[in-house]
């Protein structure tokens, strides 16, 4: 019987200290930046994901946008790289990061190749704020191109913003991602003159559209928000556009679908 008693208690202590560790795990927010076919051509996009807090917090997201394993929550986005790629190591010395990368298969046409070394870059950045330049080896070695199009000798660094990121994103809500009336969608644009004009559908339906603006005209990229109040349960896709002001074409667009229980 004592025993039985000693091999509960040991039991009981081990699954109190599993909990305990679950328990006092922090998760720190990272943003990750993935890639969009736009009307302007390939642009940047980010989602916040959580990852267990860290010393080596930056190795660990590279790992996983590198390796593939972190996808995009909206369809419309994409991460380039996948797991035919793994990442070896990060040195950062000073303000210069050197990645080093076991380069599998990147499929992609020149604009792609810059987009997918952009990925490496902003969401680094946005880690390790004083890296202001990043060099990558293969194995250990500086290679020429990693898809044949980009001169990877180079240093890159995170350029204009209206050059890279998507002139519109969506903020406050993740795709298909459930809400409570009443609702407000946030987000940041560079579009022209500062406008924005949205469109909200339920159920494939325009139950409301009209324009906001932001809180500054491109080139800088600002706030903007849409207080759409009170909403009856149901499916909902909200969509933020810029028009040509020459030709009324679509010039941007960014869209999210969600859920108000």
């Amino acid at each position: 019987m004592r025993k039985l008693f000693l091999l509960i208690l040991t039991a009981s202590l081990i699954s109190a200290c599993a909990n305990q560790s679950i328990v006092e795990q922090k998760l720190m927010e990272v943003e990750f930046f993935f890639v969009s076919d736009t009307p302007r051509g390939l642009k940047l996009f980010s989602e916040f994901r959580e990852l267990p807090e860290s010393e080596n917090l930056a190795q660990s997201a590279l790992s996983e946008l590198i390796s593939g394993k972190i996808t995009p929550l909206d369809p419309e986005y994409s991460n380039l790289w996948d797991s035919t790629h793994t990442l070896n190591s990060i040195q950062i010395i000073g303000t210069k990061a050197t990645i080093d990368v076991n380069l599998g298969k990147l499929n992609v046409g020149s604009e792609g190749e810059i987009r997918a070394i952009d990925q490496i870059v902003w969401t680094l950045t946005g880690l390790e704020p004083s890296v202001t330049a990043v060099n990558f080896t293969v194995n250990g070695s500086v290679v020429e191109s990693f898809a044949g199009h980009v001169d990877t000798t180079a240093e890159f660094s995170r350029a204009p913003e209206y050059e890279v990121l998507g002139p519109i994103q969506i903020r406050t809500v993740n795709e298909n991602q459930v809400v409570s009336s009443p609702v407000t969608l946030e987000g940041d644009a560079c579009t022209f003159e500062a406008n924005l004009v949205w469109t909200l559908y339920q159920d494939g339906k325009v139950i409301e559209e009209s324009f906001t603006t932001a809180e500054s005209a491109c080139p800088l990229r600002s706030s903007w928000r849409v207080v759409l109040g009170d909403l009856p349960p149901g499916n909902y896709l909200f969509e933020a556009k810029e028009f040509s002001a020459e030709d009324g074409s679509l010039f941007a667009i960014d869209s999210k679908r969600f859920v108000v229980k």
